[in-house]
């Protein structure tokens, strides 16, 4: 995600563009971590502590003000949170875009499950920066 993040903010700065971009924050936990289970995850004190205000953060301060959704679903994949961020930003009539065409819930990587609901929300899929940069233009 780091190198499509970097790609679309050097594709925007050269059209004079400086869009905020929602980041998750990986590189302070381990990637095993990352790709275990929420109900796994909520296990970790630290985590359980910080979720509640970070899932706050994100729907109230970042998706409620942004202009659109991008869903970053790397092989499909989405998250309990990030899920709770595509509903929130579809109720707020967001626009919403994701990098893959399915929408994947479950236990990655090995016990996903589709989940046509979230899919439902998503209006398009654009795969690479310079896709999104065409929509955000």
């Amino acid at each position: 995600m780091g190198e499509f993040v970097a790609e679309l903010k050097r594709l925007a700065a050269r059209k004079g563009m400086h869009p905020v971009i929602l980041e998750p924050d990986f590189e302070t936990r381990p990637a095993n971590f990352e790709q275990s289970h929420e109900k796994d995850r909520l296990q970790d004190t630290a985590y359980r502590e910080a979720v509640a205000g970070r899932v706050y953060d994100h729907l109230f301060r970042k998706v409620r003000v942004a202009d659109v959704c991008f869903i970053f679903n790397k092989d499909g994949y989405l998250g309990v949170n990030t899920t709770g961020e595509l509903f929130a930003a579809a109720m707020a009539g967001k626009m919403c875009y994701a990098l893959h065409p399915k929408a994947l819930m479950g236990n990655y990587p090995n016990d996903l499950y589709e989940e046509p609901s979230s899919r439902k929300l998503i209006h398009e899929i654009v795969s690479t920066p310079e896709e999104l940069l065409k929509r955000l233009a």
